[in-house]
C-alpha cells in the first residue's frame, strides 16, 4: 500500500468535510450532514489544543482520516477518538489500519493510558474495533437525552 499520511490541517477543511459527508451518508450510518455542517464539527474540534488527527493520502487523493481528543483524567492522559472514516470505495484496503496505527504510535508516544471512542452496534462498526483490540466495556455506558421544546 502506497500511502502518504500527514496530521490533519485546517487548510484542508473542505476536502475532510466532503469525505466527511459522504461516508456518515452512507451505510451504516445514514446521518443527514451537509458540508457546511461537516465544516462547523471539524473546525470546533480541530481548533482546540487538545486535537490529534491523521489523514491519508494515496495518489495524492484524500483517502481517509482520524481525530479526536487527549483529556486528562486521575490516572494519565485518555483520548477519545471522534471521527474515523475511510472513503467508501477504498475500505477493506489496509488504509484504516494504518491510520489507527499510526494515531496509537503518536498516543504512546505521548504517554496515553486509555483510548475509547463511541460506535454503533453492528459488524461494521463495532466488529472492526473489536478485530483491532477494542473492548466494548462492562462498566460504562453511552446514555442520551434530547431536550423538548417547551413552549
Amino acid at each position: 500500500m502506497d500511502c502518504k499520511i500527514t496530521d490533519m490541517d485546517l487548510s484542508h477543511i473542505a476536502e475532510y468535510a466532503k469525505l466527511f459527508v459522504s461516508v456518515f451518508n452512507s451505510e451504516p450510518w445514514n446521518d443527514k450532514w451537509t458540508e457546511e455542517t461537516a465544516v462547523l464539527r471539524l473546525e470546533n474540534m480541530m481548533r482546540t489544543n487538545t486535537f490529534i488527527g491523521k489523514a491519508l493520502y494515496s495518489e495524492n487523493e484524500l483517502k481517509g482520516f482520524i481525530y479526536g481528543q487527549k483529556e486528562y483524567y486521575f490516572n494519565g492522559i485518555h483520548f477519545q477518538i471522534q471521527e474515523f472514516c475511510v472513503k467508501s470505495d477504498e475500505q477493506k484496503k489496509g488504509y484504516g489500519k494504518a491510520l489507527l496505527q499510526e494515531l496509537r504510535n503518536e498516543l504512546d508516544t505521548l504517554g496515553v493510558v486509555n483510548v475509547y471512542l463511541i460506535t454503533s452496534h453492528g459488524e461494521s462498526t463495532e466488529g472492526y474495533y473489536q478485530r483491532r483490540g477494542f473492548v466494548t466495556s462492562d462498566n460504562m455506558i453511552l446514555m442520551t437525552n434530547t431536550p423538548t421544546k417547551q413552549g
